[in-house]
């Protein structure tokens, strides 16, 4: 095992492991000891109750059938309660959503209280050291445990539907709040692996509902979102830094004592790290700015609390037993805690906190293309009159805006009632955790568009900057001198695949 690998059952899985480790060839995992006996305890404890009284998908159906009794082959009740609900619809899901399910599923198991047999998260952890990946779709879920994903991966685990994938293959190129992001339909051709086989442990009786009783492909899905997010929200105090350096902005805004006397911790943390960024600036152009300056910490602090929140409550679910029923104290205790409510509202609250912030990355741009503001040209023109510059920015910007306000719709606004009526709500986290992962691509081109605009005009301007923003600067440096009219696409997809390196030089500056 390459070091420094994670051991499954000693330390939390943290949501940042997670996207370090997503989209790895393989993840140097491993269950400890305390681990293998929780999981085994649990399993025996498991048995134990099924043969002194019901246990809901252990020895009776599910949904509406869990008022009848299994028949006497559990083995099988086992086998047909993942066949039928393995949909095997939609597209298939990219590796890296499919790697960190199952290393979520992994730690989830190690807590111990689902009652499955302890080779099924053997064979989890040997699937991740080995680069094996199961092949599963994404049609079906509905924030009340991933039941079709899960069941998808049960099968695999049985040897059946589809199988496995593993290394070798040739790489996608997958979205998930990756850079240069296709869309998450276009991860599903894969090379198999002919070398050695597959982990197939098989399906015991009583393995099938506590395997799926989980969200851990949602968890997946929402931690790659919140990663990509967090990254994205360092590399945009380092755009708007750029850009109140171009219009000449009033620093008063992020002064200290505005937030010792409105002490919201984002906003706090907003304006620290624009006093630290926009250090160093000339004199003020104006009295007072115009929101999209002037208004950042409130906005961009709400932003930075949301995604705190997503953050500490992925720390939590990531480990959790969430399964129904789930076994402890010598018990079987039903419940509804697998259910997505909490996740979906922490999703919720990222995406309308994206739009604000969003809208204002928008409006600089539009105040970079402003005369009365910038002290510029109209649209950073140059050349011959009537040159129309980087007025197609704005539009660009405005459709970006557009489609990330619809990716904010609140999932939990959704309704369902399924399974004869005995299933009468759903939380929606998986519908919301996607849009999420979408809304990254509109916050990257947003970012993208801000910061051709704001280089081109301290260009412009002949704007000396701090030397704390020479990093920033430098990385800008094959965007393109301000000249004649032309196509402004490769640039921003320039600016767009240079915003991890600018978040990072954004962190250094606040770290120093």
């Amino acid at each position: 095992m390459t070091a420094p690998g994670i051991r499954i059952g000693e330390d939390p899985l943290e949501p940042e492991t997670v996207v370090r480790f997503a989209r790895a060839a393989a993840v140097p995992v491993a269950l400890t000891t305390a681990a293998r006996v929780r999981i085994a305890e649990t399993h025996r404890t498991a048995d134990a109750v099924a043969e002194r009284r019901p246990v809901y998908g252990r020895t009776t159906g599910v949904g509406a059938n869990r008022i009848i009794e299994a028949a006497e082959d559990r083995a099988g009740h086992a086998m047909r309660l993942l066949r039928s609900h393995a949909t095997g619809l939609g597209d298939e899901l990219p590796e890296a959503v499919v790697r960190a399910t199952l290393l979520i599923r992994l730690a989830q198991l190690a807590a111990g209280g689902g009652g499955l047999r302890p080779e099924l998260a053997e064979a989890l952890a040997d699937a991740l050291r080995e680069g094996w990946l199961p092949r599963l779709h994404d049609t079906g879920g509905i924030g009340t445990g991933d039941v079709t994903v899960l069941a998808q991966l049960g099968l695999a685990l049985a040897g059946e539907d589809g199988g496995w994938h593993g290394p070798g293959r040739t790489a996608d190129h997958e979205s998930v709040a990756g850079e240069g992001a296709e869309s998450a339909g276009s991860a599903g051709r894969r090379d198999a692996r002919d070398a050695s086989e597959p982990p197939c442990p098989g399906i015991g009786p009583g393995d099938a509902l506590p395997l799926i009783s989980s969200n851990a492909a949602t968890l997946a899905v929402a931690a790659l979102a919140w990663g990509a997010l967090r990254e994205l929200f360092d590399a945009s105090l380092g755009v708007a830094a750029l850009s109140f350096h171009a219009l000449s902005g009033n620093a008063e805004a992020f002064a200290e004592p505005v937030g010792r006397a409105h002490p919201v911790p984002g906003l706090v943390a907003v304006s620290a790290a624009l006093r630290r960024l926009c250090v160093g600036a000339v004199a003020p152009a104006r009295l007072q700015d115009p929101f999209a300056l002037r208004c950042l910490p409130p906005v961009a602090g709400a932003l930075h609390d949301a995604l705190a929140g997503l953050r500490d409550l992925l720390a939590v679910e990531l480990n959790a037993a969430a399964e129904n029923p789930l076994f402890a104290d010598g018990a079987a205790f039903h419940h509804g805690g697998f259910h997505a409510a909490p996740l979906a509202l922490a999703l919720d609250t990222v995406r309308l906190a994206l739009v604000p912030v969003g809208a204002l990355a928008a409006a600089r741009v539009t105040a970079l293309l402003e005369p009365a503001v910038s002290g510029l040209p109209p649209f950073l023109a140059v050349g011959e009159p009537g040159s129309s510059g980087f007025l197609i920015a704005e539009y660009a910007a405005a459709d970006a805006l557009a489609r990330l306000r619809a990716d904010a719709a609140p999932s939990v606004l959704g309704a369902a009632v399924i399974s004869r009526g005995t299933e009468e709500h759903a939380s929606f986290a998986w519908q919301g955790a996607w849009q999420a992962e979408r809304a990254v691509g509109r916050l990257r081109r947003l970012l993208g568009l801000e910061w051709i605009a704001a280089e081109r005009a301290l260009r412009m301007k002949h704007v000396r900057t701090p030397p704390l923003l020479a990093g920033a600067r430098s990385l800008a440096a094959g965007f393109g001198d301000p000249s004649e009219d032309r196509v402004i696409g490769p640039e921003v997809h320039r600016a767009e695949a240079a915003l991890p390196e600018l978040a990072a030089a954004v962190r250094g500056v606040l770290a120093a």
